[in-house]
């Protein structure tokens, strides 16, 4: 092969060769080695990769919404981590007030997928997911109305203001084309501001899904009835 000749030659160069000629023949030969293999595979460049810029950081109330939805287009593990406030916690009732679920920052993550890959959460197994927010209501939650009603109260914040954001939030989570799930819930999002200024969420509340819920004691009080998952049923899966 061509560049098994160039290294021959080169053997075969004169000792006061100049050290440019002998680097440039070296450069040669290896540029052929590597494309000259017939059973190297062939390379594909992707192109309908889009490139997108860095997510703003969260310096406003709207950016976290806007970070929020492109964390679950994306996938995003890091960009969802550094929107959930440390103090975060997520609640979903049934209609009868009954909690379906609640968690914290530390359990939210390991539902949606550590970053370390150490487990399989909703980000890893869905290969496509498809998130959006008809907002209904945006408003300032005053602290002065929400102290707290007892010791741990979830909702109390006597001493800052928030705010918050309310309406249908849609979204398909699918694991193949056709094979998935869909949610389709009212919810509400409160957002504190940081030490740094930064804005993050710290309470999510999703609504009971509507429906008839029954009878009480007769063994399906409290649960929705109709097709759609809410998104506290899906991530207690």
């Amino acid at each position: 092969m061509m560049s098994i000749a160039i290294e021959r030659n080169m053997q075969s160069l004169p000792p006061k060769t100049p050290a440019m000629t002998r680097i440039c023949l070296l450069l040669l030969a290896g540029s052929l080695a590597a494309c000259s293999n017939p059973f190297a595979p062939e390379k594909t460049v992707p192109t309908n990769v889009v490139e997108k810029p860095p997510a703003e950081q969260a310096t406003t109330p709207e950016i976290v919404m806007d970070n929020l939805e492109r964390s679950f287009s994306d996938r995003d593990k890091d960009l969802y981590d550094s929107i959930l406030d440390n103090n975060f916690w997520f609640t979903e009732t049934d209609c009868l007030g009954e909690l379906i679920l609640a968690n914290d920052k530390e359990e939210e993550l390991e539902i949606m997928g550590k970053r370390d890959g150490s487990n399989q959460g909703i980000f890893d197994i869905f290969r496509s997911i498809d998130w959006n927010f008809q907002q209904s209501q945006r408003f300032t939650e005053l602290g002065r109305d929400f102290p707290n009603a007892f010791d741990g109260d979830l909702d109390g914040h006597p001493d800052e203001d928030w705010e918050v954001f309310r309406g249908r939030v849609e979204i398909l989570l699918l694991q193949t084309a056709d094979d998935g799930f869909r949610v389709n819930q009212v919810m509400s999002f409160k957002l504190r501001k940081g030490d740094d200024d930064l804005w993050r969420i710290v309470r999510w509340i999703a609504d009971s899904l509507a429906g008839d819920c029954g009878e009480a004691g007769d063994g399906d009080a409290g649960r929705p009835v109709g097709t759609s998952w809410s998104w506290g049923q899906l991530k207690g899966r």
